[in-house]
């Protein structure tokens, strides 16, 4: 029976796509031709397997949500937004580390929207930055960003970007300031002497990698093993993702020191 609901609910997405907006409140035949951009022949049909199944009501003219619509269908805009974002590439999430998100963020991962994802590089640039990442970074005016990897060409590059006048805050885990300190001295020391510029450590564990700015959003996860993912990174542009973004990089900064001198 759980079964056959969830299939009666998920398997087509005009019965999926009336639900929701049943759940606005009571409407007519028109207004559901018109919001769904569906004809009577394609909706009528979808109309009577759920009323058959006691999840919609007519009276009259109108249609409405029973007690039983609205409970689930105050339950599916969470639902459909998880499987917005997983069923846009379900291998790559199934495939990587998502618990290492904090939960309280992971129960709110729908937040992230359409994902898109960074094209593998080729040979030749196998271990450079995607090209997507810096070229909307060089767009951006403000910038937040957590790092468990260590980059070799990273102590510079946003060493550049903040002499340019962005605005930018890098938290990073304890053995990458280690190496930092070591190797880029005098690039941390520049760094974090400018008044727009902010570096933070953090003391707690801290396995994935990601930016935020102004204008996108970009996450890497570490795959289940362990090992980093070093080739494809998730991709985010809506308000939602961004805020998201933000918190993430919160969340740590929470949880960090930040150095102010070496």
């Amino acid at each position: 029976m759980k079964k056959k609901l969830l299939e009666l609910i998920f398997l087509s997405e005009k019965r999926k796509n009336l639900l929701l907006f049943l759940k606005e409140g009571p409407k007519t035949i028109e207004d559901i031709r018109s919001a769904l951009d569906v004809s009577s022949v394609a909706i009528l049909p979808q109309i009577k397997k759920l009323r058959e199944r006691n999840l919609v009501l007519k009276d009259g003219d109108i249609y409405r949500l029973s007690p039983l619509g609205r409970s689930i269908a105050g339950r599916m805009k969470d639902m459909v937004g998880v499987l917005g974002v997983f069923g846009n590439n379900y291998d790559y999430w199934s495939r990587h580390a998502i618990e290492c998100i904090p939960l309280h963020l992971l129960k709110r991962i729908d937040e992230l929207g359409e994902c898109t994802f960074s094209e593998p590089p080729d040979r030749t640039h196998l271990f450079e930055p995607h090209r997507e990442f810096v070229e909307n970074i060089s767009r951006s005016s403000c910038l937040w960003g957590t790092a468990s990897i260590f980059h070799p060409l990273y102590p510079t590059l946003f060493l550049n970007f903040a002499k340019s006048g962005m605005k930018v805050s890098i938290l990073v885990t304890d053995s990458v300031f280690d190496r930092i300190r070591e190797e880029y001295r005098a690039e941390l020391s520049a760094f974090i002497d400018m008044e727009t510029s902010h570096f933070y450590v953090c003391r707690e564990t801290l396995e994935l990698s990601h930016v935020v700015t102004d204008r996108f959003f970009s996450l890497s996860l570490p795959f289940h093993d362990g090992t980093f993912d070093h080739k494809e990174d998730v991709l985010c542009f809506g308000p939602s993702a961004l805020n998201w973004g933000k918190e993430l990089f919160a969340y740590y900064r929470g949880r960090s020191e930040e150095i102010t001198e070496i």
